[in-house]
């Protein structure tokens, strides 16, 4: 915003701190990261896990085909440091240089940069996952730009990204993209602007409507559900949320989606490799489709993580 410092940086930088918290030191990269800060997700009995229909690791067991492939390989990515030709690279720009560019023609515009509440459709579990619910703790921003060039099967277009952010969440809104930046690249540095990224343990996706990664969930979600029920849209059950855990055939397969690539993406070049985990997948509705996912520190990780959880949590894989 003007005037918070000599750049007049509109407000992305860490010089602003939502108003609902004071004084901040910058945090340490390296200082080990205290879980008190973002607790875990309150896990309601109502709220189960879809098991794995099948196990082990031979080639032939992709039964999802090429998004569980992709996925998978997302997932070594994460787990392993020297998994090889990893293609995402540690973010190479800030903020501000989207939106204060030099060059005019490179600048992005921002159609609103404010400071309020989380969205209200996620009202009830940003605080089952203990998130702020201040009324000025959510930074939300939408930046546009027109296309330099024509996409290769969309055409000419503006590009949009619609992201909110606060203490340890961040909440894809809206993306329409040509060229220029991918979502991830903008969130993750939305989110740097204000907080450090060590602290992110939780990433939304509000409002699904991207055909590849939706239909692909309404899919898996049907397997669940007796035989003649009604369609994800139209059910009762729905609202109840449903998760898919780490390693499983499903989880790999929503990571080898269009927006679960995003996410693979987001946490790539977030974190070292090898230091954290997409540990669930989580779907519910609320309107439409949302989706979270819940990110660890693998050193805080329960080797038998069903230790933590109420039996009911868990389907039975028998």
């Amino acid at each position: 915003m003007p005037g918070c410092c000599p750049w007049n940086c509109f407000g992305f930088c860490r010089r602003h701190r939502s108003p609902s918290w004071g004084a901040q030191p910058t945090p340490d990269a390296d200082a080990p990261i205290e879980l008190q800060t973002i607790p875990a997700p309150a896990i309601a009995a109502n709220n189960p896990v879809v098991p794995s229909t099948q196990g082990g690791s031979s080639s032939d067991r992709y039964q999802y085909g090429e998004r569980e492939m992709w996925g998978e390989l997302r997932q070594r990515w994460i787990d392993d440091a020297n998994e090889p030709n990893c293609t995402v690279k540690p973010l190479a720009f800030e903020y501000k240089d989207l939106t204060h560019s030099k060059r005019r023609s490179q600048r992005w515009t921002a159609t609103f940069n404010r400071w309020g509440p989380g969205p209200p459709v996620l009202q009830d579990d940003l605080r089952n996952c203990g998130l702020s619910m201040g009324d000025q703790s959510y930074h939300d921003v939408k930046i546009t730009k027109k296309a330099d060039k024509p996409h290769p099967k969309r055409g000419n277009g503006t590009n949009i990204h619609h992201v909110t952010t606060a203490m340890g969440v961040i909440i894809l809104r809206k993306v329409e993209r040509y060229d220029g930046p991918y979502w991830s690249q903008v969130a993750h540095a939305q989110y740097n602007a204000h907080f450090d990224q060590n602290t992110l343990r939780h990433i939304y996706l509000e409002n699904v409507i991207n055909e590849n990664t939706r239909d692909f969930i309404y899919t898996l979600w049907a397997k669940t559900q007796p035989a003649n029920s009604p369609e994800f849209q139209l059910s009762p059950e729905s609202v109840n949320q449903l998760a898919w855990v780490y390693d499983t055939p499903e989880y790999q397969a929503i990571l080898g989606t269009e927006l679960g690539k995003g996410v693979a993406a987001l946490v790539l070049s977030a974190f070292p490799r090898g230091t954290r985990r997409i540990t669930r997948i989580v779907v519910w509705k609320q309107a439409i489709m949302q989706i979270r996912f819940d990110i660890e520190h693998k050193d805080y990780l329960d080797v038998d993580m069903t230790l933590d959880e109420p039996a009911s949590y868990y389907a039975s894989s028998g």
